[in-house]
């Protein structure tokens, strides 16, 4: 896995970590409690899939950088100008690796960005209804089915997740960065579903 670009950089290195610990800690806020081992790869059964049409091929992601779904040009025409971050983890919400790319905007709105491509885990069946306590709606992007999930009780970021394959999946979390005011849910929601067909753009081009 390798790192975008100038993501050495003194502060807003800090500020990437940063964004990354706010968006983990925001989504794993939503996931309902669970009997289970902490950490463990679940089999999502029969009452927490999430019902989808077909996918039209899977996604080979294990290897690939987040970092690259944004190209500088769609960074630009997303009105990202933060420097992009990776970082590499394991998920609470996916239970897998999840690499993942944030993007820290400041103009002309604040907010952070979070591409996720998490694998080996419960894929887009995290955002089954068992499992997150959001308003969960299906989207199609690319030709690839996804989900869009609006958190019922927080109203500062907005999520989106594409079925890349099994256990595979695209996920963009698109949060407010912080300033008064504060950038309305739905522009947080309409932000994120932007940025997922921008980054899937780029994927299908890439796995």
């Amino acid at each position: 896995m390798h790192a975008a670009s100038g993501y050495g950089c003194g502060v807003r290195r800090v500020l990437v970590v940063l964004v990354g610990v706010a968006l983990c800690g925001a989504l794993v806020a939503c996931v309902r409690e669970s009997a289970g081992v902490p950490g463990a790869v679940a089999d999502p059964g029969p009452a927490t899939t999430v019902e989808r049409p077909p996918r039209p091929r899977d996604a080979a992601i294990a290897d690939l950088d987040p970092c690259l779904l944004l190209t500088e040009t769609q960074r630009a025409d997303l009105q990202l100008d933060g420097e992009p971050g990776v970082n590499v983890g394991r998920s609470a919400l996916f239970q897998g690796p999840e690499p993942t790319c944030n993007i820290r905007s400041y103009e002309p709105r604040a907010v952070a960005v979070g591409v996720s491509l998490p694998y080996d885990g419960l894929g887009i069946d995290a955002f089954a209804p068992a499992r997150v306590d959001s308003r969960v709606t299906p989207l199609t992007i690319e030709g690839f089915p996804g989900v869009q999930a609006v958190p019922a009780r927080l109203d500062d970021f907005c999520s989106v997740a594409v079925d890349l394959g099994p256990g595979a999946a695209l996920s963009i979390q698109y949060a407010d960065g912080g300033r008064v005011p504060a950038v309305p849910q739905p522009e947080l929601c309409a932000g994120a579903v932007e940025v997922a067909r921008a980054a899937m753009r780029t994927l299908v081009k890439l796995a």
